[in-house]
């Protein structure tokens, strides 16, 4: 029999399923203790079924494991029970910079640096206990936002959470020290969801009727007849506009960590897109011919705050009802899903999968429901 590499004190393991560009394939996760007596997390990963990902750790504990009670040498690493939040936060996200979008990890830092570190930066991992973890998420509950005093939604704190128990949970793969955060139960919901803020086909055509500047009038029209996100139409240059479509392959960001006011990336969801424009669109980009390289803006895109005030003052003109520039997009779908639309056109002509569809949209489908039903 080969000599052990590692000790288990059970058989026990779990199958997770992800997706690839190849398609599914399933990783078996389990316990190990090393030689020396340091406990760790073991993923087999990237097998095509879960009967292969079985004999996948079958294998590798027959050939590589022995079976023991508990730890047999009970050693800790005296490096590990050092090793500073901050400074694994700071290591975890150098990390990242080939997988994820720039918008993406800095969107990651800032949650990290305003509602992990104010608790946890220079804390020991080991230190992070269940109690520790249940303080920290009830002070996060009673976090109101300083920008307008209310506190912070459900959904928001919950992606706090959760990209904290990721964090842990890389630090438990890699350093074999336990995430306890699944350990502590989430809170439950406060309140009711905020409604979803829309605009008709009405009260935009009221607030585009007051809109007197060509480029506006054209930013804005495109954003509630395409439904597309913003960065990707500021990053539109005049190659990508077609008579009857628009090619979708590019997004801006200002989120840069090269010094760099924006940078152009791949859309949300890395797609190509050549999607096709209502006869309104195709009449709005004959009166408007655009600028280069950007379409919207020549040398540079538009300005975020410049857009942001422009909108407002035009829906101050207009008396329509407030709501944000991306609430554009949501108008868009709910028209489409009123005009009968299924969810995988719906998440095709606005970059969008039909799960996050279905998730963000569902409860526009209610009034479709009770009409079909009273048609029974």
């Amino acid at each position: 029999m080969p000599t052990a590499e590692f000790y288990i004190s059970s058989t026990k393991y779990s199958l997770q399923e992800r997706m690839t560009r190849r398609g599914k394939v399933y990783d078996v996760v389990f316990r190990i203790v090393t030689l020396d007596g340091c406990e760790k997390q073991k993923r087999l990963s990237g097998f095509a079924t879960k009967t292969l990902a079985k004999e996948g750790y079958t294998d590798f504990i027959t050939q590589k494991c022995q079976l023991v009670k508990n730890n047999p040498i009970k050693k800790k690493d005296p490096i590990k029970q050092d090793l500073l939040v901050g400074d694994l936060v700071r290591e975890y996200m150098a990390t990242l910079f080939n997988q994820n979008k720039a918008s993406s990890i800095y969107a990651k830092k800032k949650i990290y640096s305003i509602f992990v570190f104010p608790y946890f930066e220079n804390t020991k991992i080991k230190d992070l206990s269940k109690e520790a973890l249940y303080r920290w998420q009830d002070s996060l509950w009673k976090t109101k936002n300083p920008r307008n005093g209310q506190f912070y939604s459900y959904k928001y704190l919950m992606s706090i959470r959760t990209h904290f128990q990721t964090f842990l949970a890389w630090c438990e793969s890699r350093y074999g020290i336990k995430n306890h955060l699944p350990e502590v139960q989430r809170p439950k919901r406060r309140g009711q969801k905020t409604k979803m803020q829309i605009w008709t086909k009405e009260e935009f055509e009221r607030f585009i009727s007051v809109v007197d500047d060509p480029m506006y009038h054209a930013f804005f029209t495109l954003l509630f007849y395409t439904g597309r996100r913003k960065g990707e139409i500021f990053a539109l240059t005049p190659a990508d506009i077609n008579a009857n479509s628009i090619v979708f392959d590019k997004s801006l960001t200002r989120k840069t960590f090269n010094g760099q006011p924006f940078e152009i990336t791949s859309t949300k969801a890395d797609k190509v897109q050549e999607i096709p424009v209502c006869p309104t669109v195709q009449e709005e980009l004959k009166n408007y011919h655009g600028e280069s390289p950007f379409f919207f803006g020549g040398n540079a895109p538009i300005a975020d705050n410049t857009l942001r005030r422009a909108f407002r003052a035009y829906c101050t003109k207009a008396d329509v009802p407030p709501i944000r520039i991306h609430d554009l997009r949501h108008s868009f779908v709910s028209m489409l899903i009123h005009l009968g639309a299924n969810l995988m056109v719906v998440a095709d002509l606005i970059g969008d999968t039909v799960e996050q569809v279905t998730k963000t949209y569902g409860h526009l489908y209610e009034s479709d429901k009770r009409e079909i039903i009273a048609k029974l």
